[in-house]
């Protein structure tokens, strides 16, 4: 599972273009700079890619869908999104793209290991939901790659930059996606011991 990512929009063009983004859409009093430029944690806002018919733009929404007894769901199974009764909608017509620098995985001691797409964003699969006026998106995991297994045996499911917008906007490609094993990432143990790619 995926329960914190990096956002630096400092980082690369494509990211600041999505800031500039949310920002003329949502104002710029939305975004917050340590959201644009750190750690993102569930039920924190952040920006993310939606269509408006054939059209990408950034959106600022929130982290985490408000499941029963207040739990807050922040992931999906990219494996049975299309058979759960909370999430049909939504992988049918409310997919989105989480763009981030970074994300997190714990080994089984608890130990964080940070993975990363040297000189290039990732690009996470997910879709949103509106809850109470506000659009709230969940992360896609997937079976880890060969990089993830070793550490955890859940992953996002990460997208290639040129599948952003079939993503978005083809319904039959986003399910063609959501079974295909996500290409490599660099791994870095947070204590600077292990790396791996």
């Amino acid at each position: 599972m995926c329960g914190r990512y990096q956002f630096s929009a400092a980082a690369n063009d494509d990211l600041r273009q999505i800031v500039r983004s949310v920002q003329k859409r949502c104002g710029q009093d939305e975004l917050n700079f340590r959201i644009i430029d750190g750690d993102v944690a569930p039920s924190c806002s952040a920006p993310v890619l939606i269509s408006r018919g054939d059209k990408v733009v950034g959106d600022l929404q929130r982290w985490g869908i408000p499941g029963r007894n207040g739990h807050l769901i922040i992931n999906a199974r990219a494996e049975t999104v299309t058979q759960k009764g909370m999430f049909r909608r939504s992988i049918t017509g409310r997919r989105c793209v989480i763009p981030a620098t970074a994300f997190y995985e714990w080994d089984s001691a608890h130990r964080p290991y940070l993975f990363t797409v040297p000189g290039s964003p990732l690009w996470l699969a997910g879709i949103y939901d509106c809850v109470e006026d506000v659009n709230c998106f969940v992360i896609l995991t997937t079976a880890p790659n060969a990089s993830v297994s070793k550490i955890h045996d859940r992953m996002p499911l990460t997208l290639l930059r040129d599948e952003i917008r079939p993503w978005l906007t083809d319904p039959e490609v986003a399910l063609a996606l959501l079974a295909r094993t996500p290409a490599p990432l660099h791994c870095q143990a947070q204590d600077g011991q292990l790396t791996f790619e």
